[in-house]
C-alpha cells in the first residue's frame, strides 16, 4: 500500500482540476463483473492460476460519473489530491493485485495525454525501465495498454493500464501485481479494469 500511496502523490502532481467527493461503494455483492468495455480473453493454460473470485463489490462515483467493480474483500483508501480523485486498493492473497484509479477534469486530454501522464507518474517515484507497450484503442473514449516498470531494489510490477476520456473527466485505472504473480492474477486483473464504466457514455455518447 505504500507503494500505491507514492504514486498516488507523484499522479497528483501531473493533474489538475476541481476537487470531488471520493468513490464510495454501493453495493456488497455481486457475480463477476462484466468485461465491459472489453477486457481481453484469452484461452490459454495459466499454471497454478487463482481462479476468479466469485463475490465482487461494486465502487461508484456519482459526481464523476462512472464505476467499476473489485473483489470482496479489497482493502481500499480514497483520497482527493490537487483536484484528482484517487482511489487506491490492494485484493488480499493470493492475488496481491494494486488498484490504482485516478479521475480529474481536464477537456484538453487526450488518451494519449493520458499514458503519457501514466509514464510520468511512474517517472517521479522513481520507477525504472518502464513500458507502456501493446497499446489499443477499444473505442473512440478507451485505449488499455500492458504496463511494467522496475522499482528502486530491482522489484519488476506488471499490470495493464486503461483510460478513458469524456467530454471534460478524465480517468486512468491501473491493475497489476508483481511480475511472477501476474500470469496466475490475469484474468482478475482483466475483470477489474474491464469493469470500469461511464455513465455518461464518453466524449462520443456511445460507450
Amino acid at each position: 500500500m505504500k507503494r500505491i500511496l507514492l504514486l498516488l502523490s507523484a499522479m497528483a502532481l501531473l493533474t489538475g482540476g476541481c476537487a470531488q467527493k471520493p468513490v464510495v461503494t454501493t453495493s456488497t455483492a455481486t457475480p463477476a463483473p462484466a468485461t465491459s468495455p472489453g477486457a481481453a480473453k484469452t484461452n490459454k493454460k495459466i499454471p497454478q492460476a487463482n481462479p476468479v473470485p466469485a463475490d465482487w463489490i461494486t465502487m461508484a462515483d456519482e459526481v464523476r460519473g462512472y464505476e467499476f467493480k473489485v473483489p470482496k474483500g479489497t482493502e481500499h483508501k480514497t483520497d482527493t489530491v490537487n483536484g484528482v480523485d484517487v482511489y487506491a486498493a490492494v485484493v488480499p492473497a493470493p492475488y496481491d493485485i494494486q488498484v490504482l484509479i485516478f479521475a480529474f477534469k481536464d477537456k484538453t486530454r487526450t488518451k494519449d495525454d493520458l499514458m503519457k501522464n501514466v509514464e510520468g507518474a511512474l517517472q517521479s517515484m522513481g520507477e525504472k525501465d518502464i513500458k507502456v507497450t501493446d497499446i489499443k484503442e477499444i473505442s473512440d473514449d478507451y485505449s488499455v495498454a500492458s504496463i511494467s516498470s522496475v522499482d528502486e531494489k530491482g522489484k519488476t510490477t506488471k499490470g495493464k493500464v486503461l483510460v478513458g476520456t469524456d467530454v471534460t473527466d478524465n480517468y486512468i485505472v491501473m491493475v497489476g501485481t508483481e511480475a511472477d504473480k501476474y500470469a496466475a492474477n490475469e484474468k482478475t486483473i482483466d475483470e477489474i479494469w474491464g469493469s470500469f464504466t461511464m455513465y455518461s457514455g464518453g466524449a462520443s455518447g456511445t460507450n
